[in-house]
């Protein structure tokens, strides 16, 4: 039969002090002397302690918890950032919670109402569909702070996020200075109603002085590499071929170099690339990606203070503000 779970008295009955004195110890209130401290959480890792957190959490109306909304567990980026973001509220005393919502805004919702249950005292979201946010902005009208790690125009919600359009304008902007007239787009970000990176990338077009028709947009299904390597037939099967190829994600683009080799079509000779996220596989594949750097860690840590500042500030009704991070083009072998 297991033992009962050890409580805060149980501490200072075995010590001698106040539940008081215990609970100051606990803590590392320095109003106690360093021998008391001492004494008290030596007896304390000898029972077996463990803070009750749910009861802390009552008395004080925070649970010191963050709950992250990711789109995809599989995304090496999201996966980066969520790694960061646990990093900084560890150090900050927070712990967070997680979700994935699959590109899903019922999904979203769900663990929306879950984090709400358990009181989380602020969300950080990558939003599934980039023109449903209504059910987000709800969220943080009725006092619970959240902070989107997306840009979305227009949301009314607090974002820190990569200018993702100003990305993928430097993406294909390179390619019209390579000389291509003739370029192909796997936009993955329709399947989230995403259009930053589309807008980009015929901004570039226009003011390299092409027609719009000098690129050709392909929606892949989703941002895997088994979709870039699915959508490439399609791509190379225009007439004229194109010469050159934007991915939204680096992943769409390893697929893309993987249809390139089996058949036969040389990177950058007969096909140059151009991915977007900068993962560790863009750097050292075969072929090293020319890429689109996605500041994970910097979008991170950012996001991780400003949540913070705003939970610490709830009263003062911030206004919702928008920081975007412009990101920087990242030239390899395949341009």
């Amino acid at each position: 039969m297991s033992k009962p779970r050890a409580r805060l008295k149980d501490i200072a009955q075995a010590t001698g002090f106040s539940a008081n004195t215990v609970s100051l110890a606990l803590r590392g209130s320095p109003r106690l002397p360093v021998e008391t401290r001492e004494r008290i959480l030596k007896e304390a890792e000898r029972l077996n302690y463990f803070p009750n957190h749910v009861a802390r959490s009552l008395v004080s109306n925070a649970t010191r918890t963050i709950g992250l909304i990711m789109t995809d567990i599989m995304n090496p980026t999201l996966t980066l950032a969520a790694r960061t973001i646990e990093r900084e509220l560890s150090r900050a005393g927070y712990a967070m919670m997680f979700a994935a919502s699959d590109t899903s805004v019922e999904h979203e919702k769900r663990a929306i109402a879950l984090f709400l249950a358990y009181q989380v005292d602020g969300m950080l979201i990558y939003p599934a569909n980039h023109a449903v946010c209504d059910h987000i902005k709800a969220v943080a009208d009725g006092g619970t702070p959240v902070l989107l790690l997306a840009g979305l125009a227009g949301s009314g919600v607090d974002t820190v996020a990569i200018d993702d359009g100003a990305g993928a304008f430097k993406a294909v902007r390179h390619l019209c200075e390579k000389g291509h007239r003739n370029i192909a787009m796997l936009d993955g970000g329709q399947s989230l109603d995403s259009q930053e990176k589309l807008q980009g990338a015929r901004r570039a077009v226009r003011e390299s002085g092409l027609p719009e028709d000098a690129i050709t947009v392909f929606a892949p299904g989703g941002n895997t590499s088994g979709h870039g390597h699915a959508a490439m037939a399609r791509v190379m099967g225009l007439d004229p071929a194109p010469t050159a190829l934007f991915a939204s994600t680096d992943a769409l683009a390893i697929g893309a170099l993987r249809w390139c080799r089996e058949n036969g079509i040389q990177v950058p000779e007969g096909l140059a690339i151009v991915g977007y996220d900068n993962t560790e596989i863009a750097e050292f594949n075969a072929v090293p990606l020319t890429t689109v750097n996605y500041a994970a860690d910097e979008i991170s840590r950012i996001g991780v203070e400003r949540i913070l500042r705003r939970i610490n500030d709830k009263e003062l009704m911030q206004e919702a503000t928008t920081q975007l991070i412009e990101p920087q083009l990242i030239i390899r072998e395949t341009t």
